[in-house]
C-alpha cells in the first residue's frame, strides 16, 4: 500500500469525526444551551470537550497504524476502507464525546438546577 492511501484515510478518518461534531453534536448542544437560556459558542463547546475531541482523533491514528493488519486479514477489505474511515472516525467520536464528554452535561447540570428551583426544590 501506498502513503496516497494512508494519508486519504486519514483524511477521511478526520472528515468524520469533524462531521458528528459540526453537523450532529453541536447543533443537538446548541439546541440544549438555547432552552437552557445559556449562551452558546462553539469555541467553548470545544475547549470544554477537547480530550474527548483529541481521543476521536488518536481513535483514528490507531485505526490507520492497524491499516495494514486489517488488509492483512482480507485484502479484499481494501474496496472498503475509505468508508470504514469515515465511520471509524464517526462512531469513534460519537461513543467518546458521549463517554468523556464535558459541555453536555454542566449544560445538564445548570438546567436541572433551574429546574429544582422551579419546582421549589431548591433555594
Amino acid at each position: 500500500m501506498d502513503a496516497k492511501l494512508y494519508i486519504l484515510c486519514m483524511l477521511l478518518g478526520l472528515l468524520g469525526v469533524a462531521f458528528h461534531i459540526l453537523a450532529i453534536k453541536a447543533p443537538a448542544v446548541k439546541k440544549r444551551t438555547e432552552s437552557a437560556n445559556l449562551p452558546f459558542k462553539l469555541i467553548d463547546y470545544l475547549k470544554d470537550d477537547i480530550l474527548a475531541i483529541s481521543a476521536s482523533v488518536i481513535t483514528v491514528v490507531i485505526a490507520v497504524f492497524l491499516l495494514d493488519e486489517i488488509i492483512g486479514y482480507n485484502p479484499s477489505f481494501i474496496r472498503y476502507v475509505k468508508f470504514g474511515f469515515v465511520f471509524v472516525g464517526y462512531t469513534g467520536s460519537s461513543l467518546l464525546i458521549s463517554i468523556l464528554g464535558k459541555f453536555d452535561k454542566s449544560v445538564s447540570a445548570v438546567v436541572d438546577t433551574k429546574t429544582n428551583i422551579a419546582d421549589g426544590k431548591e433555594k
